[in-house]
């Protein structure tokens, strides 16, 4: 093993040390006290010890996430410190952690996506990291349904006896979520008559309410209607045919009032047009 002099692992140690001290906020961080310097600048500065480096912005990320707390102000850069601790040292588990259930599921700033892909390829079998990221995605700017149930579906036959069942199937809420409304009923139908999902039914209903355009929070008759649709056909009661059809009906328009106003005044608009044009042609 190579020896590594005392003064070069001290002067290392100094150059990060002044960093943080001298060195310029990022902008747009919500704080006056973050700095995130390159991960390969890292490296050579600490002559091998990465992993020390690692947590020692780690350490720094963690104070200023808990400074926020207590002065009301966003730490804004939990996802980039996580992702310099986690791009010098990859098997730092704690940052994947912690930043796949602290960052908010809606948060704009997807610093975090890359640090929670890293997570998923260094630890593929935890399917906890997995999940934290696969919701993230669902939830994120972009709602990326699609990559979500990529994310998941790998767990679908595990044999992790931590697993909760609906852990394994919660890739198929992820694909709905990516179909159009048409499509995802058709395919919650098909569900529904699936024997290996025969005790999600209240999830079946869940996801069913939520394809029409409902929040299964807010009670309404309609859900019922739904949730009864969904049970019949479970119980081999209803075709699904006939359910599709009867589910369709009740789908929720989510056009707002001033963009049917817009497709009004479009449609008016065209059809006067339309009628000059005939004019003319007269």
């Amino acid at each position: 093993m190579r020896f590594i002099h005392p003064l070069i692992i001290f002067l290392a140690i100094c150059l990060i040390a002044l960093a943080f001290k001298f060195l310029q906020p990022l902008p747009n961080t919500g704080t006056d006290t973050s700095f995130l310097p390159k991960p390969q600048y890292v490296k050579i500065l600490s002559a091998g010890h990465h992993a020390t480096a690692s947590g020692l912005f780690w350490i720094k990320g963690l104070i200023g996430l808990g400074d926020s707390y207590l002065t009301g102000k966003e730490y804004a850069y939990l996802g980039h410190v996580g992702e310099l601790a986690t791009s010098l040292d990859s098997l730092f588990y704690t940052p994947y952690y912690f930043v796949g259930g602290v960052v908010p599921i809606q948060s704009k700033d997807t610093s975090d996506y890359s640090v929670m892909r890293r997570a998923t390829r260094v630890f593929p079998e935890d399917w906890r990291l997995a999940l934290y990221f696969a919701i993230r995605l669902a939830n994120g700017p972009y709602q990326q349904n699609a990559e979500a149930a990529d994310v998941m579906r790998r767990y679908a036959n595990s044999t992790d006896t931590t697993m909760p069942k609906h852990v394994k199937t919660i890739y198929r809420t992820f694909e709905l979520g990516a179909m159009k409304t048409e499509i995802a009923l058709t395919t919650v139908l098909e569900d529904c008559t699936n024997p290996a999902f025969a005790s999600f039914k209240s999830s079946m209903q869940t996801r069913t309410q939520r394809i029409l355009g409902y929040n299964p929070r807010i009670k309404n008759d309609t859900l019922e209607i739904i949730a009864n649709w969904i049970e019949n056909v479970m119980d081999r009661k209803v075709h699904p045919r006939e359910a599709y059809e009867a589910l369709l009906k009740l789908q929720r328009s989510t056009d707002s009032t001033a963009i049917r106003l817009i497709k009004k005044f479009i449609l008016i608009f065209s059809l006067l047009l339309y009628l000059q044009k005939m004019m003319e042609f007269l």
